[in-house]
C-alpha cells in the first residue's frame, strides 16, 4: 500500500436541534425581541442607532454602582430602544411565541426573591458554535472527531469492563488512562485519532435560509415518577434552558473532508499500531455499531412515553430506511454531538458509570448518589417550557460519505420537497423580518433627517444671533433700536402677523416721535425707510391718522443734518 492519504467528501444532514456550545450567550444588552426575531447587535452598531440623548442616558445609568439594579436598568434601556436597535442589528434569528412573551415580561425585571436578594434572571441564550463573519453555523471538526472517537474507543473495548489497574483510579482520573490503555499509547504521536484528519462542516444552505433558531431544552423522566398510583411531575422537569440551535432535518445542509493518514507496513515505537490504522469502511462501521443501537432505543423509549413529536419520528424513519443501502456498504453512518446528547452517547458500554443523583437521605439530610448505566432524565428540545408532547432529541446528525472524486447521488424525493418547503417558508420569514427592518430604518432616517434641520436651523439662528449682538455692539444707541425695531418686523413676517394697533406699529410711533425730537438725520432717513416697509406690510392707519403717519416720514426725510 502507498503512503498518503484517502480522502472522503461528507454531507451531513441535521437530523435532530444541535447544539455545540461556545461558551459564549445572547445576553439582553446584546440583543432585543420583536415579535417571532432576535435581533443581535454588537456595542458598535448600538452607538451607531442610538441619539445623542438616549447615549448619555445610557451613559448615565452606566455611571451607577455595578449591582443587580444596574443591569436591570441596561436591560430595560435597550428593550425600550428596540426599533431603533433592529435595523442595525447585525443578525437575526427567529424565537418561539413563548420564548419573545418570557423577554417581554421578564426584562428588566426582577425574576425571583431568595433570601432577601432579587435575583435577576439574566435571560441569556447559550449560542452555537459559528462563523464570526458570517453568523452561519459550523459542525466543528472537534466535535465530529470526538464522535467518531467515542465510537472507535467502544469498538476497541468491546464491552469489557474497566481494567483493575484503572478501577483504582479516581472516577475522575480513569478517562485520559482508559483511553491511552484501548488505544495503546503513551504519547500524542502515538495516538491513533491522529491518523484521521477531520476540519470543520461549514452551512452550505443558500444564505436566505436560517442558519439557527432558538429552542427551549427541557429535562423529562425517562421512566414516570408516580404517586398514590398517579404520575406526578418530577422536580427534575422544572429545569429548562433556552438554546440556539442548528434546525433538524435540512438535508445535506453541511459539507466536510474527511482525510485518513495511511502507514502502509510502517512500524516503529512513535506510530499506533497497525491494527488500530482504521479503514474508512471500518470507521463508519464503528460509528454505526455504536450510535444506531443508542438512536434506536430513543425512538422507542421516548415515543412509548409519548414524548416524541409523531412527524419528526416518521421522517427520522423514514430517512433511516433510505439509507439502510449506504449503511450496509458503510458509507454512511449516525453521528451524535453537541450539547445535551445524553451521557449514553460519551460513555462506552460495559463500562458505562453515570452518577445520579438520588436526593436526600431521610435519615442524614445529605444528597445521595448512586452509579448507573443509563440516566433517568433527558433532555429535549421543546416550544414550551411545560410541553410534555412533540418533543424532540438533541444532537443527531446523518454523515454521508464519497470518495473526493465523486458526486452525491440525489437526495430522496419525499425529503427533498421537505426541504423545499421549509426553504420556502424561511424566506418568508426572512422577507418579513427585512420588510419590518426597512420600515424602521425609514421611519428613523425621516426622523434622523428632521433632528438634523432642526439641529441646523438652530445653529443658524444662534450663528445670527451672535451676528446681530456683534453688530449691534458696534451701533448707536438709535442704530440699535432700528435693529430692535427690523427684527420684530422679520419675527411678525415669519409668523404672518399683520396687527396695525400692534406691539410692532405701537413701537413704530414712539420711535417717530422721539427720531423727530432728538435723532441725527442719518438714523432719521433709515427709520423713514424702515416705517415705510413696516406700513406697507402691516397696512397704513385709516383716515387722517395716515396723511399724519406719511407727514411724520416725509419730515424725517427732510431734516437737516447737524
Amino acid at each position: 500500500m502507498s503512503h498518503g492519504f484517502s480522502t472522503w467528501q461528507l454531507a451531513i444532514t441535521p437530523l435532530s436541534p444541535v447544539h455545540i456550545g461556545t461558551g459564549e450567550d445572547y445576553e439582553p444588552t446584546q440583543y432585543v425581541i420583536d415579535g417571532d426575531g432576535l435581533y443581535s447587535f454588537s456595542p458598535e452598531a448600538a452607538l451607531r442607532a442610538l441619539p445623542e440623548a438616549a447615549c448619555a442616558d445610557l451613559s448615565r445609568i452606566l455611571s451607577g454602582p455595578p449591582t443587580v439594579d444596574l443591569l436591570k436598568q441596561v436591560q430595560a434601556f435597550f428593550h425600550r430602544q428596540a426599533e431603533r436597535l433592529i435595523p442595525e442589528a447585525e443578525h437575526v434569528i427567529p424565537v418561539l411565541p413563548t420564548i419573545a412573551a418570557e423577554y417581554a415580561e421578564r426584562v428588566g425585571r426582577t425574576a425571583q426573591r431568595e433570601r432577601e436578594r432579587d435575583i435577576i434572571n439574566q435571560l441569556r441564550i447559550a449560542r452555537t458554535y459559528g462563523d464570526a463573519a458570517t453568523r452561519r453555523p459550523i459542525l466543528p471538526g472537534s466535535s465530529l472527531k470526538g464522535s467518531i472517537r467515542t465510537a472507535l474507543l467502544d469498538r476497541v473495548n468491546d464491552g469489557a469492563s474497566l481494567p483493575d489497574d484503572i478501577k483504582r483510579l479516581p472516577a475522575h482520573a480513569r478517562n485520559v488512562p482508559f483511553q491511552k490503555h484501548l488505544f495503546g499509547y503513551d504519547q500524542f504521536n502515538q495516538d491513533p485519532m491522529r491518523l484521521v484528519q477531520l476540519g470543520d462542516a461549514a452551512d452550505v444552505r443558500p444564505p436566505e435560509t436560517l442558519g439557527t433558531e432558538i429552542r427551549y431544552a427541557v429535562n423529562r423522566k425517562r421512566q414516570p415518577v408516580t404517586k398514590d398510583g398517579r404520575e406526578i411531575a418530577a422536580q427534575a422537569e422544572n429545569l429548562r434552558q433556552v438554546v440556539e440551535c442548528i434546525p433538524s432535518l435540512r438535508p445535506r445542509a453541511f459539507q466536510g473532508r474527511l482525510s485518513l493518514q495511511e502507514l502502509g507496513g510502517l512500524t516503529g515505537p512513535k506510530l499506533p499500531a497497525p491494527e488500530l490504522r482504521w479503514t474508512f469502511e471500518e470507521l463508519a462501521e464503528a460509528c454505526q455499531a455504536f450510535y444506531r443501537p443508542i438512536l434506536e432505543r430513543e425512538l422507542q423509549e421516548l415515543g412509548s412515553r409519548g414524548y416524541l413529536d409523531a412527524t419528526w419520528r416518521a421522517a427520522i424513519r423514514q430517512i433511516l430506511d433510505a439509507q439502510e443501502p449506504a449503511f450496509s456498504a458503510r458509507r454512511a453512518f449516525l453521528l451524535r454531538v453537541g450539547f445535551h446528547s445524553g451521557a449514553e452517547s460519551v460513555t462506552l458500554n460495559g463500562v458505562r458509570s453515570i452518577k445520579i443523583n438520588m436526593g436526600k437521605d431521610p435519615a442524614t439530610g445529605k444528597t445521595r448518589y448512586e452509579d448507573l448505566h443509563t440516566t433517568k432524565t433527558v433532555w429535549l428540545a421543546a416550544h414550551e417550557i411545560q410541553q410534555r408532547r412533540d418533543l424532540v432529541p438533541f444532537g443527531w446528525v446523518l454523515v454521508e460519505a464519497i470518495p473526493h472524486d465523486q458526486s452525491f447521488a440525489d437526495w430522496p424525493v419525499g425529503l427533498t420537497e421537505q426541504g423545499v418547503n421549509e426553504a420556502s417558508a424561511e424566506a418568508n420569514w426572512r422577507g418579513t423580518v427585512e420588510a419590518r427592518r426597512r420600515a424602521l430604518r425609514e421611519r428613523l432616517d425621516a426622523e434622523r433627517a428632521r433632528d438634523q434641520a432642526q439641529r441646523e436651523a438652530a445653529e443658524r439662528q444662534a450663528r445670527e444671533e451672535a451676528e446681530r449682538a456683534a453688530r449691534l455692539a458696534t451701533l448707536s444707541e438709535q442704530g440699535r433700536q432700528l435693529e430692535d425695531l427690523r427684527a420684530r418686523l422679520e419675527q411678525d413676517r415669519r409668523a404672518n402677523l399683520r396687527q396695525a394697533g400692534g406691539e410692532l406699529a405701537n413701537r413704530l410711533v414712539v420711535l417717530l416721535k422721539e427720531a423727530a425730537e432728538s435723532w441725527p438725520a442719518e438714523d432719521c432717513v433709515a427709520l423713514a425707510d424702515l416705517a415705510e416697509e413696516i406700513y406697507g406690510y402691516i397696512g397704513w392707519p385709516a383716515g387722517k391718522k395716515k396723511s399724519a403717519r406719511k407727514e411724520q416720514i416725509q419730515a424725517l426725510r427732510q431734516k437737516p443734518s447737524a
